[in-house]
């Protein structure tokens, strides 16, 4: 075998692993979530408290979520899992969310796709963390109108170290002056407007946009608010109006979050330099 076919194999390996492994991450991620939602906000959440709540949340072995019914380590496969089960569980027929294999496909592919793009492979999995944190967020608030502020932290860390292993940035006064801007606009509204916002807002968005630095904070706005109004106009009732409206502006932000890292790396290592993001032509 030439030389020219070794490449060949050990790239499409490379790429079979790193789907593999988003696929597995968004497994855990999607559990952990579902766990989350159950002990935290749930009907089980009296059963344990503090270190032992997180010690079931992430010890207690895969089972279905209605029976107990314990997953077999086949079943376990991320995708094919699902479909071997035909999509319920083997003891009770409860259906299984599809959130999982959506969800597992989609981080498969966006494994592949940022590898693909910075050659970075410590990069690439630092982002997959960020986007598994942003996955939770995104549940709680879909679910419960909350976002889990023990998750904050692993979002900060996970997030500027994604910054500088695949854009090399790192933490300035810009930055700050990022994170001050969007904290003062989000507490003058939650302080003067009563529901305008809720406080995890007035916590998360600022720590996101700053997370997407300058100028890419205006994306990360724009893109949130848009889905929101979008989404919110397609899923409302028909003839129920968008005024009043509750919704749930984490699942929104961590959605336009996730958007503004895919245009920085497109930005970043397509060099799109003439392409401002004012929409100009340097």
């Amino acid at each position: 075998m030439d030389e020219s076919n070794w490449l060949f194999l050990w790239t499409l390996s490379t790429y079979g692993i790193l789907f593999f492994f988003g696929a597995s991450l968004a497994s855990f991620y999607t559990t952990l979530g579902e766990r989350i939602l159950l002990y935290c906000y749930g009907k089980k959440r009296k059963e344990a408290k503090g270190f032992n709540r997180w010690k079931v949340i992430l010890t207690k072995p895969s089972h279905c979520p209605t029976c107990g019914h314990l997953v077999t380590k086949t079943h376990l496969s991320p995708i094919l899992g699902w479909f071997l089960t035909k999509g319920k569980c083997f003891q009770c027929k409860t259906d299984l969310p599809k959130l999982y294999p959506l969800t597992e496909f989609l981080f498969g592919l966006v494994a592949v796709f940022v590898y693909f793009v910075s050659e970075d492979i410590v990069g690439t999995i630092t982002l997959l963390f960020l986007f598994g944190h942003l996955l939770i967020s995104m549940m709680t608030d879909a679910r419960e109108f909350s976002l889990d502020y023990e998750n904050l932290p692993f979002l900060i860390g996970f997030g500027f170290l994604a910054n500088y292993l695949l854009f090399g940035e790192k933490i300035s006064l810009e930055t700050l002056w990022v994170f001050l801007g969007f904290l003062s606009f989000y507490l003058f509204i939650y302080l003067l407007f009563r529901g305008g916002t809720g406080l995890g807002d007035v916590l998360f968005s600022p720590v996101f946009a700053a997370i997407a630095g300058n100028p890419f904070w205006i994306l990360y706005f724009n893109s949130s608010y848009l889905l929101a109004v979008g989404f919110s106009f397609l899923l409302r009732k028909k003839g129920e109006p968008l005024k009043g409206k509750k919704v749930p502006m984490g699942l929104y932000f961590s959605l336009g979050l996730f958007l503004t890292f895919f245009a920085k790396l497109l930005v970043h290592y397509y060099n799109w330099e003439g392409l401002s993001i004012y929409g100009t032509i340097e």
